[in-house]
């Protein structure tokens, strides 16, 4: 054998060598775990109605529409708000007007909201009678400012006694005009 050909022949033999010592096996072990959460988001909602157990919808109409309304004409009903929220609600009360013409009905009768009161006689002399007032709107004004009512909890109620009013100062021109008052009541969770 040449000298050359054992230089290769050993040369050869260390490439074996290298390449048996590159080819190795590895093995990874792993483990998992998962954690998980079903989130479901909370509903906030309010009804209202005439009573605790009907203050489901989200709008009721108080029943005035028999009154005949003339100067010095008061009418009074309950109105029940609901929180049919599944969390705690704090909530406001917002009254406005709609016209329905030029001639401000609205705007000439007097409203009172109260609570912790009842309704007194029948119209054309219906009062709310005892309680604490809340909102107050003027003969020839518009409503005030919000009122912040506090949290009230899921699924309780309270219970407001609303007065109307035609003041016997009303003008002569509110014959046969019609408006639209309505209370708003908000609830508002989170910022």
């Amino acid at each position: 054998m040449s000298r050359r050909s054992v230089q290769i022949k050993a040369i050869l033999s260390m490439g074996i060598l290298v390449g048996l010592g590159a080819v190795s096996t590895l093995a990874a072990w792993t483990g998992t775990a998962t954690a998980t959460s079903s989130i479901t988001a909370a509903k906030v909602s309010l009804g209202v109605g005439a009573t605790a157990s009907g203050a489901t919808s989200a709008s009721y109409t108080v029943p005035l529409s028999s009154v005949n309304w003339y100067p010095g004409v008061s009418a009074a009903a309950l109105v029940v708000v609901k929180n049919t929220s599944s969390v705690p609600l704090p909530y406001s009360i917002k009254g406005s007007i709609t016209e329905s013409g030029v001639v401000e009905l609205g705007k000439a009768m007097a409203v009172v909201v109260k609570i912790g009161s009842t309704v007194s006689g029948t119209a054309p002399n219906a009062t709310c009678s005892g309680g604490t007032t809340l909102i107050t709107k003027a003969a020839g004004s518009a409503f005030g400012a919000d009122v912040v009512r506090p949290v009230l909890a899921a699924d309780a109620s309270e219970t407001f006694c609303v007065q109307y009013s035609l003041p016997t100062t009303a003008a002569n021109n509110l014959q046969g005009a019609t408006t639209k008052l309505d209370l708003t009541f908000t609830g508002t969770v989170g910022s």
